[in-house]
């Protein structure tokens, strides 16, 4: 006789919790695209080309700057499908805000206020969602999970207490680098999970 019971510890023992490889089912070619795509991403953070682009084409920025995390996060949750917590509500409400991103970066001149918005709102959906990786996985999924987070704090707070405790101009060559480091890290776990 089959016992229901048993099913549902299966899926709570460790060799279950596990993942270090998700297969979304997308062509390789595009999760290494999205990977490349995040990567300048990152780096244009840093240069005056971000804020030029953003003044003068934002046809090209607004792709560059989200296209990349909505290709992974998209990957992500077709890959979870198929886990015992696949937090697909959570992957759509993140990929929606990056979609709505995507539209702040393209309107910035006309409608300033949506950036700073979607910004504030996104870390209330990064936090939760990097927390339950954390809780309910291990492995790769988990250290993503981990860096979600470090992410997000880092990248909503490091300005800020930047500016409070150094208030040098000079200084922000470091925190740029640290934030694109903090990036490409961020995007060679979403790579390294999905390849």
């Amino acid at each position: 006789m089959h016992n229901q019971a048993n099913d549902n510890l299966d899926y709570t023992q460790n060799d279950k919790r596990y993942i270090n490889h998700l297969t979304s089912g997308l062509p390789q070619w595009l999760i290494m695209a999205a990977f490349l795509i995040m990567v300048v991403a990152a780096i244009c953070t840093i240069t005056p080309i971000d804020q030029w682009l953003k003044d003068h084409a934002p046809v090209v920025i607004a792709p560059v700057s989200t296209v990349g995390m909505i290709t992974m996060y998209y990957a992500m949750m077709r890959g979870m499908k198929r886990l015992y917590h696949p937090l697909t509500a959570w992957w759509i409400v993140v990929i929606a805000l990056n979609i709505v991103s995507f539209f702040a970066i393209f309107f910035e001149a006309a409608f300033p206020e949506v950036s700073f918005v979607i910004a504030c709102v996104l870390p209330l959906c990064y936090l939760p969602l990097g927390a339950l990786m954390i809780i309910w996985y291990r492995g790769l999924l988990q250290k993503l999970g981990i860096w979600m987070i470090v992410r997000i704090l880092i990248l909503f707070l490091l300005p800020i207490a930047w500016w409070l405790i150094l208030k040098d101009d000079r200084s922000i060559y470091l925190m740029d680098a640290i934030i694109v480091i903090i990036e490409l890290i961020y995007a060679w776990l979403f790579y390294r999970i999905l390849r």
